[in-house]
């Protein structure tokens, strides 16, 4: 995040950012929300890693998650749970026949 040495409170952390963003102009997404979560360390101006999301807007468990987690820092351990949770929960794609 800036060019001084990393602080040792950050070291071998993850800081995420969820950054919203409407990558399809499909109607069946109208009530979707979909977007990234930027994976930043200290060091990192450019954010080169991320995790896509996609679920339902209405979906309160993904606000309470975004809530939860938005810049907080993670271990790497952390990290792994929180991409698998987010793959497994929020990675979804509106049915064809709604």
């Amino acid at each position: 995040m800036n060019d001084q040495e990393t602080p040792i409170e950050y070291k071998d952390k993850y800081q995420l950012i969820f950054v919203g963003e409407v990558w399809s102009d499909n109607p069946l997404y109208e009530s979707w929300v979909e977007g990234r979560i930027e994976i930043r360390t200290w060091d990192d101006e450019h954010c080169n890693n991320e995790i896509r999301y996609c679920t339902e807007r209405n979906d309160d468990h993904f606000w309470k998650l975004q809530e939860q987690y938005n810049y907080k820092w993670l271990t790497a351990s952390e990290l792994e749970e929180f991409k698998r949770m987010v793959q497994e929960k929020f990675r979804k794609k509106p049915n064809k026949g709604v």
